[in-house]
């Protein structure tokens, strides 16, 4: 039995992640929530992950991501996507241990225009951004086992507790209120479920794959975030009243990038990532949303 211990195994993407592994004789999944765990306090992870016992790999669900605080609070950015990294794979290196993270399409500026590859060299706009590029450089720097996932616009059934749910949610509660909407058409991005990021990472160790590094690993294809809640709106059967609006229609402290698309291509060739509408009607219909009148 391989033991495997999750960090951040309450958050959006670790429920999916445990779930895929639930009633499997073949793994042992220690799940650890932030209550156990706040990796805010870098000086507690080793200690607490020498306490586990041996384990073979390390998922790393934790981060702080919420993009405007992040810009007020660069410190706890930094300390949270860099430097409890730098702790993780230290003691991953320290007993041999397989580091599994994940990164972001906002390591990239968007001025590419052109889906980005691992190949691209990041260029954050944002802390956010930054902060997550240094966490990607400390393990590339520790490691040779490990496996950088970088994830974009992130939704799943277990919201994300850190903006209080998720994009889609939101815009379907508000339509269904009978509210009009006003949604950016002028931002791009690779929308991702993140049951599908589960199945990848799943795949991953259960293949043994050993080509480490970075991988893309995204919704198959592109949209605007006007493409996604009207995607969302049609598949639900709902009627809506939505507005394509810029950006600059939003001021924000945080510098996002306009085109962020992710070539899934590397990982491609090994886990086939499903294209983003089938993966929406996935989440809906998981979400009993499907041809719901409101």
């Amino acid at each position: 039995m391989r033991r495997i211990a999750l960090l951040g195994a309450n958050g959006q993407l670790g429920s999916d992640i445990r779930s895929q592994f639930a009633g499997n004789n073949h793994y042992e999944i220690i799940a650890v929530t932030r209550d156990q765990l706040n990796v805010e306090d870098t000086e507690s992870i080793i200690p607490f992950l020498e306490k586990l016992g041996p384990f073979h790999i390390l998922i790393n669900c934790t981060a702080f991501h919420n993009t405007e605080q992040c810009e007020t609070e660069p410190l706890k950015a930094l300390m949270v996507n860099a430097v409890a990294v730098l702790r993780m794979a230290t003691f991953c290196k320290q007993y041999g241990i397989t580091l599994i993270h994940f990164s972001t399409d906002y390591v990239f500026d968007g001025v590419k225009g052109t889906p980005y590859t691992e190949e691209d060299e990041p260029h954050p706009l944002n802390v956010y951004g930054n902060s997550k590029a240094s966490g990607e450089k400390v393990i590339a720097d520790y490691l040779d086992h490990y496996f950088i996932f970088r994830v974009s616009s992130l939704y799943g059934i277990a919201g994300s507790s850190g903006k209080g749910g998720n994009f889609i949610e939101t815009m379907l509660r508000l339509v269904k209120q009978g509210k009009p909407v006003s949604v950016v058409n002028d931002v791009v991005m690779s929308p991702t479920h993140t049951l599908d990021v589960a199945r990848a990472i799943k795949f991953f160790i259960d293949e043994n794959v050993s080509e480490y590094g970075i991988y893309h690993c995204s919704g198959e294809g592109a949209c605007s975030w006007y493409e996604l809640a009207t995607q969302a709106f049609s598949l639900c059967e709902l009627t809506y009243e939505a507005t394509p609006v810029p950006s600059s229609q939003y001021p924000s402290v945080c510098q996002r990038p306009a085109y962020s698309v992710l070539d899934n291509g590397k990982m491609n060739r090994i886990y086939p990532m499903p294209e983003w509408k089938s993966s929406l009607r996935e989440y809906l219909q998981l979400k009993g949303y499907t041809g719901d009148q409101g």
